[in-house]
C-alpha cells in the first residue's frame, strides 16, 4: 500500500513511522521527497496517483473545505486520512507519539476503505476510533465548475 504524507506532516514523523510502525509491503513516503517544498496538492497528488499512490495522509485543516483538493482526491480514486486539528497545535514529539500510537489503527482502517473514502484520527488515546467522514465530491465539482 502506497502512502503518502502531505507538506503538513514533519518529514522526521516520516521516518519514526517507516522505522517503528509500518507494516511490510507498506510504503509512506512524504511529500518533500519527491517535489519541492510548497507544492500545491492539487499538483503532487495527481503525480502521487500516477506513481500507483492510493492513501493521503493529511494535516491540513483546511484541504476539505477547498473544493479543487478535495477533486484531487476524488479524480484520484484515493483514500484520506486526516488528522485531527489539535495534532497540528502539538509539538513534534506529542505529535510523533500520536501518530506511531494510531498508525495500526489506520493501516488496518486503510485496508477496509474503498476509493474516495476519507477518515479522519482522533485526537484522544485511548478507545476512540478513526471516524469516517462524508466528503460531497458532487458540491466540491459544481463548486469548481462555477
Amino acid at each position: 500500500m502506497k502512502v503518502r504524507a502531505d507538506e503538513h506532516i514533519s518529514p522526521k514523523i516520516v521516518r519514526a513511522v517507516q522505522a517503528i510502525a509500518l507494516s511490510d509491503g507498506w510504503e509512506l513516503t512524504h511529500v518533500r521527497d519527491f517535489n519541492s517544498a510548497r507544492t500545491a496538492d492539487e499538483t503532487w497528488i495527481p503525480r502521487f496517483v500516477l506513481e500507483g499512490g492510493q492513501v493521503i495522509l493529511s494535516a491540513d485543516r483546511k484541504i476539505l473545505s477547498r473544493p479543487h483538493q478535495l477533486l484531487a482526491i476524488s479524480e484520484g480514486n484515493l483514500i484520506g486520512i486526516f488528522l485531527p486539528a489539535k495534532w497540528a497545535e502539538a509539538r513534534g514529539h506529542a505529535q510523533a507519539a500520536h501518530i506511531l500510537w494510531w498508525w495500526p489503527r489506520i493501516e488496518a482502517v486503510i485496508k477496509i476503505s474503498k476509493p474516495k473514502q476519507c477518515w479522519r484520527v482522533p485526537y484522544e488515546f485511548g478507545e476512540a476510533h478513526i471516524e469516517e467522514m462524508t466528503i460531497n465530491y458532487e458540491q466540491a465539482l459544481r463548486s469548481e465548475r462555477r
